[in-house]
């Protein structure tokens, strides 16, 4: 069919809009403004994290408010403010001390183990600080330990700027101290498979199963898992 002389083109009828890609929007945990420099500076903020840490403790998460740790703390709310924009960064400082402090106890932990201790010991043991540590930084503050598993899932996907985990220390220092009994033969597939397991599984008992952290059989099963993992024999070799 022609077009009549004259007559407008017709019009490109405009087709359905593209479907949109989804976006993952996820709350991550208000951070620390800035980190002090002089001493006069450093001294106040450790004043400030301990004062914090000491009322969160004794008194819970509810009762920590900015005018309740400047009245403690003896400093203006607006010194707290020029390190710490909201409550939540604070708190969140103190439970990266956590963090590092728990990774500390549990390397020391593991090298005080007797000599007659079993892998299937170190791996309890590891399992058993990690979920207790879970449990009760959930307790002190939920909404922010959701928040920061969801975060250190990111950081552990790679989808921001990785901070470094307890577990990559860990999980090192558990083969080494019981190495004899570690039988698997690709030790660097069995350790990333076990250190993925041993960070993701317990931040989505912490986002979707809390009750978990604390039943006795969540720590048995996991130990037995890894343990399993770090014991498999070469099956091929066994197979032929």
């Amino acid at each position: 069919m022609t077009r009549k002389s004259g007559s407008k083109p017709p019009r490109d009828v405009p087709g359905p809009a593209p479907a949109e890609e989804p976006l993952l929007c996820v709350e991550l945990p208000a951070r620390q403004r800035k980190r002090p420099r002089q001493a006069r500076s450093v001294a106040l903020v450790e004043a400030l994290m301990l004062t914090g840490r000491q009322i969160l403790e004794r008194e819970g998460r509810a009762a920590l408010s900015v005018h309740r740790l400047a009245e403690h703390a003896g400093v203006a709310i607006s010194s707290i403010y020029e390190y710490f924009p909201t409550i939540e960064s604070l708190v969140a400082a103190i439970f990266e001390d956590y963090r590092r402090e728990a990774r500390r106890e549990v390397i020391t932990s593991l090298e005080k183990l007797p000599v007659s201790a079993t892998l299937l010991d170190g791996i309890e043991m590891l399992l058993q600080s990690g979920l207790a540590n879970l449990h009760r930084w959930l307790q002190l503050d939920s909404d922010l330990s959701v928040k920061a598993a969801y975060h250190a899932e990111l950081m552990r996907l790679e989808m921001v700027r990785s901070e470094g985990f307890w577990t990559s220390e860990a999980i090192p220092a558990l083969v080494r101290r019981f190495s004899s009994q570690v039988l698997v033969r690709d030790r660097e597939k069995a350790g990333f498979l076990a250190y993925h397991a041993v960070t993701a599984l317990p931040r989505a008992l912490v986002i979707e199963r809390p009750n978990y952290l604390v039943e006795a059989d969540t720590l048995r099963l996991l130990a037995r898992m890894l343990h399993a993992l770090l014991t498999a024999e070469d099956l091929e070799a066994k197979s032929s």
